[in-house]
């Protein structure tokens, strides 16, 4: 698919793009350990050549201007930053602003990728009543993608969802009866786990917990375990299930109904786990969803089974989806069919793109 954002890009200097590329790069480095702040990069620049860098590392931690320009003698660099510096003060925030620190330095130019959502921040109006020149928009559309997240809940405060699916050439999930039925292979596989440590949890129902007794941990290099959302209105979880045993040190949430067991509850919770009532006779996705950000998340990597999926879907709670489609086929006896099954679900998606993985093919976009 072409650019939509190739005519607004001409405007700026290829060294303005290149340095604005590399602040990308550079922020993708934080992905799972900022959240719920967002993924940025920095560069300085001064004389056509870069000589600082940085990123926001963790959440708590510098931001990823004052990394770049830690040490360095910044009068008259131009700073490129994918998302606008901040400049506020509030009880929440655990480091102070850039914008102060940016002013005092020297630095003459501050090129930024995309303006920051949260109401709070003026970083761009400050820089620039302080006499430095400020422009905005390179590559804005690949710095907004990068934080779709983020960007999601300071507008709406509601977590951002993922909806990721592996089906079946002929538009089958699985087969009744059967556990885990491979349909993916291992790129699709990989680049699952990426997505795990993307996203700040997962979310799947006992019925996977029961059938396959998975520990739904990151299985990358470096990567982060995700907190991990089990839909279980009545709390079959076993007590020794994998995905328990590290509930005292990660975050774990079982989503129950008002029916639920409270013996079992308790048990859970002296395990460090968090049972939340969701709904009466059954949970509530959109219930669990507003409950998520008290926890600090706000994404969410749907990975449960056909209903899960139908139920996110129908209520239109599903932002973005994940769809593998592999060359094999289940046929029709006792299978499960995808909510993406029919012939025309592509047209559920824009800006989508379809990308080749192994013997799979991926389609991802915006619902």
């Amino acid at each position: 698919m072409a650019n939509p954002n190739l005519g607004a890009d001409m405007k700026w200097k290829k060294k303005d793009i290149f340095f604005m590329r590399r602040c990308l790069l550079l922020a993708k480095k934080g992905e799972g350990r900022v959240s719920p702040n967002p993924l940025v990069g920095a560069v300085l620049a001064k004389g056509g050549r870069a000589f600082g860098e940085g990123y926001h590392e963790f959440f708590g931690g510098p931001h990823a201007e004052i990394n770049a320009m830690q040490g360095k003698n910044c009068e008259g660099a131009t700073l490129y930053v994918s998302l606008e510096p901040c400049s506020h003060c509030s009880p929440e925030k655990k480091t102070p602003p850039c914008v102060p620190r940016i002013i005092a330095s020297g630095i003459k130019r501050v090129v930024i990728a995309t303006a920051d959502p949260n109401p709070k921040v003026n970083g761009m109006a400050l820089l620039r009543k302080a006499g430095i020149k400020v422009e905005e928009g390179v590559l804005s559309s690949e710095a907004e993608e990068m934080n779709e997240p983020f960007f999601r809940f300071m507008k709406t405060k509601k977590p951002f969802v993922a909806l990721k699916m592996a089906q079946s050439a002929d538009g089958k999930i699985g087969v009744h009866g059967k556990g885990n039925v491979r349909l993916s292979g291992k790129k699709f596989d990989f680049y699952s786990q990426t997505l795990r440590n993307r996203y700040d949890s997962i979310l799947l129902g006992v019925g996977t917990i029961l059938a396959d007794d998975p520990r739904l941990t990151c299985r990358i290099k470096g990567g982060r375990n995700p907190a991990r959302i089990i839909l279980d209105s009545h709390l079959q979880i076993p007590l020794s299930a994998r995905v328990l045993r590290n509930a005292k040190r990660e975050t774990v949430i079982i989503a129950a109904s008002a029916q639920h067991d409270v013996k079992k509850a308790k048990a859970l919770r002296s395990m460090g786990l968090e049972v939340l009532v969701c709904g009466k006779e059954k949970p509530s996705l959109r219930t669990l969803f507003a409950k998520l950000p008290e926890f600090n998340i706000i994404s969410v990597l749907v990975e449960g089974g056909a209903a899960i999926a139908e139920a996110a879907l129908s209520e239109k709670l599903v932002d973005r989806a994940i769809i593998s489609v592999s060359k094999k086929k289940l046929g029709e006896n006792g299978t499960v069919s995808s909510p993406f099954s029919k012939p025309k679900w592509k047209r559920l998606l824009y800006s989508f793109k379809k990308t080749r993985m192994g013997c799979d093919t991926t389609y991802e976009g915006r619902l």
